[in-house]
């Protein structure tokens, strides 16, 4: 009997390692605030939820909470929130701006370095949120069922997981890899240094994962011992890798792991998903629960 073939032979290699995309994107805290600094519907968001969800002394917990931009407001909001992330500088700015903080606000937050692939807390939680495409670093089904796995076992009773991620644009993702898209101008906003932002992908249909790559092209010279190194004309690339999950395989991944989709949204005003949507939303509880979790709007 003959061997079957590959129509197409092996698979190309990976453009770049999946540590490396989960993790430059989050090297610069302060850069990284600065280009995010306009999304506050996603912010406004969990914000609500919490308020409807929560009752007074209920413990939040965030998962991938990054500088602290959604854990900041739910604490000021008067909620306990932990928020946990595996990157240094990333954790580093969120404390800082815990500290800003009052004291009553600030005694109501904390942070922690973990994989949240792995992670196990105390107590148990009433709402746990992933928000703006955290998800989207479980690059495999084992990451994603370890995740939901930890997720499950933090769950307080009636407690609710919500999370976000992009929905799929194979329109976006099909673009031509050699081209540059999104260019930008901007003052860093530590250093003024002048760049010029632009940016591709790569995607890997098989593997369902883009893989990202940020170009910031110093356009001046910057003074000396300004700590980054670029002299007019430089550029260097950051790196950034998101899985794609389509919807249905999406809810197929949550029911597996023993939690219930009880809504699922288009976007971040409730809006129903279609095809045109650019994120999904899922609230979810376990499937051991009655509670429904929250009512729509």
């Amino acid at each position: 009997m003959s061997k079957v073939r590959s129509l197409h032979g092996a698979p190309p290699p990976a453009p770049f390692a999946l540590e490396v995309g989960s993790s430059e994107h989050y090297l610069d805290a302060a850069l990284y605030d600065f280009e995010y600094r306009r999304r506050r519907a996603d912010v406004n968001f969990y914000r609500g939820l919490a308020r409807q969800h929560l009752r007074r002394g209920d413990p939040a917990l965030e998962l991938g909470c990054g500088s602290g931009r959604l854990t900041i407001p739910l604490a000021r909001d008067g909620h306990l929130v932990l928020g946990l992330d595996l990157s240094a500088p990333m954790l580093a700015r969120a404390q800082a701006r815990a500290a800003s903080l009052g004291r009553a606000a600030r005694n109501r937050v904390a942070f922690a370095r973990a994989d949240f692939r792995s992670f196990a807390v105390a107590p148990r939680f009433s709402l746990i949120m992933c928000p703006f495409n955290a998800f989207q670093h479980l690059y495999t089904a084992a990451d994603v069922q370890r995740f939901l796995g930890c997720v499950r076992a933090a769950l307080a009773p009636g407690g609710l997981f919500v999370f976000d991620v992009l929905n799929p644009d194979l329109r976006w993702l099909s673009r031509d890899p050699a081209r540059r898209w999104a260019r930008t101008r901007f003052r860093h906003p530590v250093t003024g240094r002048r760049y010029e932002y632009s940016t591709n992908q790569t995607y890997d249909p098989i593997a369902q994962i883009a893989y990202m790559r940020i170009y910031y092209r110093a356009l001046d010279g910057g003074p000396n011992g300004d700590g980054d190194g670029d002299a007019a004309g430089t550029e260097h690339v950051v790196r950034l890798a998101h899985r794609q999950f389509f919807p249905a395989e999406l809810v197929q991944l949550v029911h597996s792991a023993g939690l219930l989709v009880v809504d699922r949204y288009g976007g971040f005003q409730g809006e129903a998903l279609d095809d045109g949507s650019e994120s999904q939303l899922l609230l979810c509880v376990s499937g051991d629960q009655v509670s429904l979790g929250p009512q729509k709007k």
